[in-house]
């Protein structure tokens, strides 16, 4: 055996071994840790470089620039939306195929995601270079914003959505292969570099009245630098997933595109129809004027922590619960579920209290204007309340993203955001006033909630009688 051939067998080797230790062989408590740890790292890294771009940008006192980013951040979650579609479909079907031991599926799901996140990505920059002007005036962009918002999305979404969109979709096909320390460095990585280039362009390369530019210059050239991490380590790595054992009669290409995305499609609707809903929210606060919408920005930007955290459990979880379905170890995967909720309500508690004692303060980190100031602490005061009603709506819709369920998180997450808030919004509008229309959040998840709960029970009911007949 050639030297070279050697050492791509021990890679291979040691690939596997690190799988199969993480997944199947050590405590679920230690399993979970190893997976979502590193995941909630990066998701946080995220978030504080998401929010250094609306804090540096709040440091030159323009609440025209701080509405700017603000509105575009519905359009810009829609980068996510599609990165989830790919990614985290792909982790999950990737994970259960390597639950079951076919590593020439789970080679091929790997290469369909990525490719699948390129053009998706593509596609959506290109309608954004042509309707950015009009989509963005559409959700509340005024003669004071529309520019900024403008130079904004063309940095950010028709400059680099491509990487932010495949960037972030290899880190979670990564964790799923059993790397979750790999696919949260390439994440950290590009926030890291975020916050280090976002003063840099925004008050020394750049000259004063271009630091929404600069900003979002920034955001682009530091998910450019992470993909490449990514690509580099795939390219050296998906030899890894080389089937040594003979190779299974595999599926086509649209099959399995058609299961990636059966697997990605509820998280796409929670992205998207959080941007959905989004818009119908700033449009109508547009009506209090742009100090509100800075302030409801704002607002999404401090909630984006406790939302990442809980994301980081769900999506570290993911994997391991689609292993130990797709192997057989049902009570080792009931437990990592059980774990991993009571961690995230734990700490969603933590943060809905940490928001109603101090709004006014955490609104006063990111801009001085008193009346930014009010519209935020009165918003972040209700939107606090639906956190730890979510964050057991996310568990639930993992644990069926993660047995290969289609229906039933697909209709959490639309009942999550994008068709009862929607409704609510217009209800509370007439009945309370646009002051209290963020209501409609806390209300939505309720139901969203209570209806996850309904069919994790008859799921589980279902499995326990499949499990009574195999016995």
């Amino acid at each position: 055996m050639r030297k070279g051939d050697k050492q791509q067998k021990e890679m291979k080797e040691d690939s596997a071994a690190r799988e199969e230790e993480i997944f199947a062989n050590a405590p679920v408590g230690k399993a979970l840790a190893s997976m979502i740890v590193p995941t909630i790292v990066s998701q946080v890294i995220i978030v504080i470089y998401n929010l250094a771009d609306t804090w540096f940008v709040g440091l030159t006192e323009n609440a025209n620039a701080v509405a700017a980013v603000s509105l575009c951040l519905p359009v810009y979650t829609i980068l996510s939306a599609i990165s989830n579609l790919f990614g985290i479909g792909g982790a999950g079907l990737l994970a259960r195929a390597l639950g079951s031991k076919d590593h020439e599926r789970a080679k091929k799901i790997l290469r369909l995601s990525v490719i699948g996140a390129f053009f998706g990505a593509l596609i959506y920059a290109v309608l954004i270079g042509i309707f950015a002007r009009p989509l963005l005036m559409l959700i509340g962009g005024d003669s004071g914003t529309i520019d900024f918002a403008v130079t904004y999305a063309v940095w950010t979404i028709v400059i680099g959505g491509i990487p932010t969109i495949v960037g972030p979709a290899c880190g979670h096909l990564i964790r799923s292969m059993g790397h979750p320390k790999t696919a949260s460095f390439g994440m950290i990585l590009g926030g890291v570099l975020n916050i280090i280039f976002d003063p840099l362009f925004m008050f020394v390369l750049l000259p004063p009245g271009n630091e929404v530019a600069g900003a979002a210059m920034a955001t682009a050239l530091s998910n450019f630098i992470g993909l490449i991490y990514f690509a580099v380590y795939l390219y050296r790595h998906q030899r890894d997933l080389d089937d040594q054992k003979g190779r299974k009669k595999q599926p086509g290409a649209g099959a399995l595109l058609y299961d990636i995305a059966k697997g990605g499609i509820p998280e796409f609707c929670m992205v998207a129809l959080a941007m959905f809903s989004n818009c119908f929210l700033n449009s109508m606060i547009s009506t209090l004027g742009s100090e509100a919408v800075a302030g409801i920005g704002i607002v999404r930007k401090i909630d984006q922590l406790a939302y990442a955290v809980n994301q980081g459990v769900t999506q570290g979880m993911l994997p391991l619960v689609a292993y130990c379905y797709s192997s057989g170890r049902r009570s080792r995967m009931w437990k990592a579920v059980g774990i991993s909720a009571a961690f995230s309500e734990g700490f969603s508690l933590i943060c809905m209290a940490v928001s109603l004692i101090f709004s006014n303060e955490l609104i006063t980190i990111f801009i001085r204007d008193p009346k930014t100031i009010y519209f935020g602490a009165e918003f972040l005061r209700i939107l606090c309340l639906a956190v730890p009603l979510y964050t057991l709506t996310f568990v639930i819709i993992a644990v069926f993203q993660a047995v290969g369920r289609g229906v039933e998180p697909f209709v959490l997450s639309v009942l999550h955001k994008g068709s009862l808030d929607i409704v609510l919004l217009f209800i509370l509008r007439r009945l309370a006033g646009v002051e209290r229309i963020l209501w409609a959040a806390p209300t939505a998840e309720v139901i969203a909630l209570i209806a996850g709960i309904i069919m994790l029970a008859a799921f589980w009911k279902t499995l326990n009688m499949k499990y009574a007949q195999v016995r």
